[in-house]
Protein backbone atom coordinates (compact mmCIF):
# COMPACT_ATOMS: atom_id res chain seq x y z
CA UNK A 1 0.00 0.00 0.00
CA UNK A 2 3.02 2.25 0.96
CA UNK A 3 4.31 1.32 -2.85
CA UNK A 4 0.89 2.27 -4.47
CA UNK A 5 1.03 5.90 -2.63
CA UNK A 6 4.35 6.20 -4.09
CA UNK A 7 4.02 5.17 -7.55
CA UNK A 8 0.82 7.72 -7.63
CA UNK A 9 2.20 10.52 -5.37
CA UNK A 10 -0.40 9.77 -2.63
CA UNK A 11 -3.39 8.72 -5.19
CA UNK A 12 -3.16 12.14 -7.03
CA UNK A 13 -1.30 11.22 -10.14
CA UNK A 14 -3.00 7.88 -10.96
CA UNK A 15 -1.51 6.95 -14.51
CA UNK A 16 -1.98 3.95 -16.67
CA UNK A 17 2.10 4.00 -17.59
CA UNK A 18 1.89 2.90 -13.30
CA UNK A 19 -0.67 0.49 -13.67
CA UNK A 20 1.59 -1.11 -16.69
CA UNK A 21 4.60 -0.79 -14.91
CA UNK A 22 3.51 -2.44 -11.94
CA UNK A 23 1.41 -5.08 -12.51
CA UNK A 24 -0.25 -5.80 -9.03
CA UNK A 25 -0.72 -2.04 -8.11
CA UNK A 26 -4.19 -2.23 -10.49
CA UNK A 27 -5.18 -5.02 -7.65
CA UNK A 28 -4.33 -2.45 -4.62
CA UNK A 29 -5.90 0.12 -5.93
CA UNK A 30 -9.29 -1.57 -5.95
CA UNK A 31 -9.20 -1.09 -1.89
CA UNK A 32 -9.29 2.79 -2.07
CA UNK A 33 -12.54 2.91 -4.00
CA UNK A 34 -15.23 3.67 -2.25
CA UNK A 35 -16.84 0.72 -2.07
CA UNK A 36 -14.47 -1.48 -3.22
CA UNK A 37 -14.26 -2.38 -6.46
CA UNK A 38 -14.12 -6.16 -7.60
CA UNK A 39 -12.38 -7.13 -10.56
CA UNK A 40 -15.57 -8.43 -12.26
CA UNK A 41 -16.58 -4.73 -11.85
CA UNK A 42 -13.65 -3.21 -12.71
CA UNK A 43 -13.52 -5.10 -16.25
CA UNK A 44 -17.04 -4.19 -16.78
CA UNK A 45 -16.52 -0.21 -16.39
CA UNK A 46 -13.37 -0.36 -18.26
CA UNK A 47 -14.95 -2.80 -20.84
CA UNK A 48 -12.38 -5.40 -20.91
CA UNK A 49 -11.51 -8.55 -18.63
CA UNK A 50 -7.92 -8.79 -17.60
CA UNK A 51 -5.20 -10.26 -15.09
CA UNK A 52 -2.90 -7.73 -16.19
CA UNK A 53 -3.63 -4.12 -17.28
CA UNK A 54 -3.45 -4.08 -20.78
CA UNK A 55 -2.40 -0.72 -22.82
CA UNK A 56 -5.30 -0.35 -24.52
CA UNK A 57 -7.15 0.16 -21.38
CA UNK A 58 -4.54 1.77 -18.96
CA UNK A 59 -5.59 5.18 -18.91
CA UNK A 60 -9.51 4.45 -18.80
CA UNK A 61 -8.21 2.20 -15.76
CA UNK A 62 -6.19 4.63 -14.32
CA UNK A 63 -9.41 7.07 -14.75
CA UNK A 64 -11.65 4.83 -13.15
CA UNK A 65 -9.48 4.56 -10.12
CA UNK A 66 -9.06 8.23 -9.76
CA UNK A 67 -12.80 8.82 -10.17
CA UNK A 68 -13.89 6.28 -7.30
CA UNK A 69 -11.24 7.01 -4.12
CA UNK A 70 -12.91 7.21 -1.19
CA UNK A 71 -12.80 10.97 -0.10
CA UNK A 72 -13.06 9.61 3.48
CA UNK A 73 -10.05 7.90 3.80
CA UNK A 74 -8.05 10.15 0.94
CA UNK A 75 -9.47 13.47 1.61
CA UNK A 76 -6.09 15.00 0.76
CA UNK A 77 -7.24 13.84 -3.03
CA UNK A 78 -10.64 15.46 -3.30
CA UNK A 79 -8.60 18.76 -1.67
CA UNK A 80 -6.09 18.71 -3.67
CA UNK A 81 -3.10 18.77 -1.52
CA UNK A 82 -0.19 17.06 0.41
CA UNK A 83 -1.34 14.88 2.72
CA UNK A 84 -0.24 15.27 6.52
CA UNK A 85 1.68 12.31 8.17
CA UNK A 86 -1.31 11.45 10.05
CA UNK A 87 -3.26 11.43 7.13
CA UNK A 88 -0.90 8.86 5.25
CA UNK A 89 -0.36 6.91 8.28
CA UNK A 90 -4.25 6.26 9.04
CA UNK A 91 -5.40 5.18 5.64
CA UNK A 92 -2.67 3.14 5.12
CA UNK A 93 -3.95 1.31 7.98
CA UNK A 94 -7.19 1.47 7.15
CA UNK A 95 -7.20 0.05 3.65
CA UNK A 96 -5.14 -2.75 4.53
CA UNK A 97 -7.02 -3.67 7.03
CA UNK A 98 -9.81 -4.18 3.94
CA UNK A 99 -7.51 -5.72 1.87
CA UNK A 100 -6.49 -8.28 4.38
CA UNK A 101 -10.07 -9.18 5.11
CA UNK A 102 -10.78 -9.89 2.23
CA UNK A 103 -7.50 -11.61 0.96
CA UNK A 104 -8.21 -13.93 4.54
CA UNK A 105 -11.97 -14.84 2.94
CA UNK A 106 -10.98 -15.84 -0.19
CA UNK A 107 -7.74 -17.77 1.15
CA UNK A 108 -10.50 -19.56 3.71
CA UNK A 109 -12.58 -20.30 0.64
CA UNK A 110 -9.84 -21.62 -1.39
CA UNK A 111 -8.51 -24.00 1.48
CA UNK A 112 -11.73 -25.47 1.80
CA UNK A 113 -12.45 -26.61 -1.67
CA UNK A 114 -8.67 -27.90 -2.22
CA UNK A 115 -9.25 -29.54 1.02
CA UNK A 116 -12.77 -31.63 -0.49
CA UNK A 117 -11.43 -31.64 -3.53
CA UNK A 118 -7.90 -33.75 -2.08
CA UNK A 119 -10.80 -35.71 0.01
CA UNK A 120 -12.74 -36.66 -3.02
CA UNK A 121 -9.46 -37.92 -4.51
CA UNK A 122 -8.59 -40.06 -1.67
CA UNK A 123 -11.71 -41.31 -1.37
CA UNK A 124 -11.88 -42.54 -5.03
CA UNK A 125 -8.45 -44.07 -5.14
CA UNK A 126 -9.27 -45.89 -2.23
CA UNK A 127 -12.58 -47.30 -4.09
CA UNK A 128 -10.26 -48.72 -7.24
CA UNK A 129 -10.56 -45.44 -9.68
CA UNK A 130 -7.41 -44.57 -11.06
CA UNK A 131 -5.67 -40.99 -11.16
CA UNK A 132 -5.56 -39.32 -14.51
CA UNK A 133 -2.52 -36.61 -14.43
CA UNK A 134 -2.99 -34.79 -17.57
CA UNK A 135 -4.32 -31.22 -16.59
CA UNK A 136 -4.66 -30.67 -20.12
CA UNK A 137 -8.64 -29.35 -21.20
CA UNK A 138 -10.77 -32.66 -21.68
CA UNK A 139 -12.49 -32.16 -25.27
CA UNK A 140 -13.96 -35.54 -25.98
CA UNK A 141 -14.54 -37.82 -23.38
CA UNK A 142 -12.57 -40.70 -24.62
CA UNK A 143 -9.52 -38.65 -24.03
CA UNK A 144 -10.57 -39.82 -19.96
CA UNK A 145 -9.92 -43.81 -19.90
CA UNK A 146 -13.26 -45.25 -18.24
CA UNK A 147 -12.93 -45.90 -14.29
CA UNK A 148 -10.37 -43.21 -14.06
CA UNK A 149 -10.61 -39.33 -12.55
CA UNK A 150 -8.83 -36.09 -12.73
CA UNK A 151 -7.66 -33.52 -10.33
CA UNK A 152 -9.00 -29.72 -11.59
CA UNK A 153 -8.97 -29.27 -15.33
CA UNK A 154 -11.07 -27.62 -18.30
CA UNK A 155 -14.52 -30.09 -19.38
CA UNK A 156 -16.25 -28.67 -22.14
CA UNK A 157 -15.12 -25.49 -21.68
CA UNK A 158 -15.77 -24.93 -18.28
CA UNK A 159 -13.18 -25.42 -15.26
CA UNK A 160 -14.48 -28.76 -13.19
CA UNK A 161 -12.75 -30.01 -9.70
CA UNK A 162 -12.92 -33.48 -10.12
CA UNK A 163 -14.28 -35.13 -13.40
CA UNK A 164 -15.06 -39.08 -13.15
CA UNK A 165 -15.59 -41.27 -15.83
CA UNK A 166 -18.07 -44.03 -15.02
CA UNK A 167 -17.93 -47.26 -16.31
CA UNK A 168 -20.75 -47.18 -18.84
CA UNK A 169 -19.10 -44.02 -20.44
CA UNK A 170 -20.68 -41.17 -19.15
CA UNK A 171 -18.95 -38.27 -17.50
CA UNK A 172 -19.60 -37.33 -13.88
CA UNK A 173 -18.32 -33.89 -13.11
CA UNK A 174 -18.11 -32.96 -9.86
CA UNK A 175 -17.75 -29.58 -8.31
CA UNK A 176 -16.42 -28.76 -4.85
CA UNK A 177 -18.88 -26.12 -2.66
CA UNK A 178 -18.48 -24.87 0.95
CA UNK A 179 -21.35 -22.11 2.01
CA UNK A 180 -21.44 -20.14 5.14
CA UNK A 181 -24.99 -19.26 5.05
CA UNK A 182 -28.38 -19.83 3.20
CA UNK A 183 -27.68 -17.31 0.89
CA UNK A 184 -24.69 -17.78 -0.13
CA UNK A 185 -25.47 -21.33 -0.72
CA UNK A 186 -27.29 -19.98 -3.88
CA UNK A 187 -24.61 -18.57 -5.40
CA UNK A 188 -22.42 -21.27 -4.93
CA UNK A 189 -24.60 -23.95 -5.69
CA UNK A 190 -27.31 -22.53 -8.26
CA UNK A 191 -24.85 -20.15 -10.11
CA UNK A 192 -21.62 -21.48 -10.32
CA UNK A 193 -22.24 -25.37 -10.51
CA UNK A 194 -25.79 -24.90 -12.48
CA UNK A 195 -23.99 -22.77 -14.88
CA UNK A 196 -21.45 -25.70 -15.61
CA UNK A 197 -24.05 -27.81 -15.44
CA UNK A 198 -25.72 -26.12 -18.48
CA UNK A 199 -22.41 -25.44 -20.40
CA UNK A 200 -21.66 -29.34 -19.85
CA UNK A 201 -24.88 -30.48 -21.12
CA UNK A 202 -24.80 -28.27 -24.26
CA UNK A 203 -21.08 -29.88 -24.93
CA UNK A 204 -21.94 -33.73 -23.75
CA UNK A 205 -26.07 -33.97 -23.87
CA UNK A 206 -26.88 -37.19 -21.91
CA UNK A 207 -23.55 -38.43 -21.60
CA UNK A 208 -22.64 -35.85 -18.58
CA UNK A 209 -24.03 -35.91 -15.13
CA UNK A 210 -23.54 -32.93 -13.02
CA UNK A 211 -22.40 -33.37 -8.99
CA UNK A 212 -21.72 -31.36 -6.20
CA UNK A 213 -19.67 -32.29 -3.17
CA UNK A 214 -21.48 -30.13 -0.29
CA UNK A 215 -20.25 -28.72 3.03
CA UNK A 216 -21.81 -26.15 5.44
CA UNK A 217 -24.77 -24.54 5.47
CA UNK A 218 -26.93 -25.11 2.57
CA UNK A 219 -30.51 -23.28 1.97
CA UNK A 220 -33.04 -26.48 1.59
CA UNK A 221 -34.94 -25.09 -1.36
CA UNK A 222 -31.58 -24.42 -3.00
CA UNK A 223 -30.71 -28.01 -2.65
CA UNK A 224 -34.02 -29.27 -4.13
CA UNK A 225 -33.88 -27.02 -7.05
CA UNK A 226 -30.25 -28.18 -7.52
CA UNK A 227 -31.44 -31.31 -7.46
CA UNK A 228 -35.06 -31.03 -9.56
CA UNK A 229 -34.33 -28.36 -11.90
CA UNK A 230 -31.24 -28.37 -12.89
CA UNK A 231 -30.58 -32.01 -12.73
CA UNK A 232 -27.62 -31.87 -10.37
CA UNK A 233 -26.76 -34.70 -8.20
CA UNK A 234 -25.92 -33.59 -4.51
CA UNK A 235 -23.25 -35.54 -2.24
CA UNK A 236 -21.82 -34.46 1.33
CA UNK A 237 -18.25 -34.24 2.37
CA UNK A 238 -19.00 -35.90 5.61
CA UNK A 239 -20.41 -38.93 3.85
CA UNK A 240 -18.78 -39.80 0.57
CA UNK A 241 -19.83 -43.57 0.57
CA UNK A 242 -23.43 -42.46 -2.01
CA UNK A 243 -20.69 -41.12 -4.60
CA UNK A 244 -17.66 -43.69 -4.40
CA UNK A 245 -21.12 -46.22 -4.64
CA UNK A 246 -22.38 -44.18 -8.13
CA UNK A 247 -19.13 -43.67 -9.16
CA UNK A 248 -17.87 -47.35 -9.28
CA UNK A 249 -21.75 -48.94 -10.39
Amino acid sequence: MRAALQSTKNLREISGTALIDDKKLWQILRYICAPRVSEEDLWTLVGKKFKTVPPAVADSTATTFTELVDAKRFPWVVGEREPSVGEVEASVLATTTLLAHEALGTTRRGSASRLQEEQVSTALIAAGLKLDESRKPLVALDELTRGSFSRERKVGGAKCDVPIRLSDGRLLAIECKVSNGPKNSWKRLQREVGGKADTWKQAYGGQVITGAVLAGVFDLKCLVDAQNKQNVALFWQHDLKPLITFAKA
